[in-house]
């Protein structure tokens, strides 16, 4: 069951919103748009913060509706704290998704920066944390006007939520603590060109 439940997860994930959006509403290739990412502001940049805010929807519940179902599904309970299988199940299910973001196999394993995902999986598995990470995003986004960097310092802030706020994070909460530890990490790295751009101060703001 867990072996089917990550591959469907993955599937799921690999859906490419970015591309269908940009490809069905503006006739647009996104991959060939600006920086290229099949990812919600990337849309945004090419057709306006309307159809960027579609995609960010999208890409957020192709996060959720996994681990949701999975902690449903899965022997848990319609809300966090889950039982320990419950959520095993939904901890990888979630990695499922957001694996699947990144690489999608439908665009050649050519994917998103995995924010939008991640917050679909984590407004489920830790919701409290990621409320405090997204008002860091929002903070610096609103302040330097860069969502690359914003994304950073919301995975930044994120684990180090998570190891103060929550109980146990290294205990029975293990498994959480590492899943958010390496999501973050993956953020930080598919955002390595932004950070090239930023330290070069070539990096595009919004507005």
């Amino acid at each position: 069951m867990y072996i089917l439940a990550f591959l469907g997860s993955y599937l799921v994930g690999s859906i490419p919103f970015a591309y269908l959006v940009a490809r069905w509403a503006g006739g647009i290739d996104i991959t060939r748009y600006g920086s290229g990412n099949v990812g919600a502001t990337n849309v945004a940049r090419a057709m306006g913060w309307r159809y960027g805010s579609v995609v960010f929807l999208m890409d957020m519940l192709k996060g959720f509706m996994p681990v949701y179902l999975a902690s449903i599904y899965g022997g848990g309970t319609v809300h966090p704290p889950l039982s320990v299988g419950a959520a095993d199940l939904a901890i990888l299910c979630g990695l499922g998704a957001i694996l699947g973001h990144v690489f999608p196999v439908y665009l050649r394993f050519q994917g998103g920066k995995a924010a939008a995902t991640s917050f679909g999986v984590f407004i489920w598995l830790a919701p409290k944390a990621l409320l405090i990470a997204f008002a860091a995003w929002g903070v610096t986004v609103l302040i330097t006007r860069y969502v690359s960097l914003g994304s950073i310092m919301g995975a930044v802030s994120f684990c180090v939520i998570m190891v103060t706020l929550y109980n146990e994070p290294f205990g029975q909460g293990l498994y959480l603590t590492l899943f958010s530890f390496i999501i973050a990490v993956l953020v930080i790295l598919r955002h390595k060109e932004n950070i090239r751009r930023l330290l070069a101060g070539t990096e595009r703001k919004i507005g």
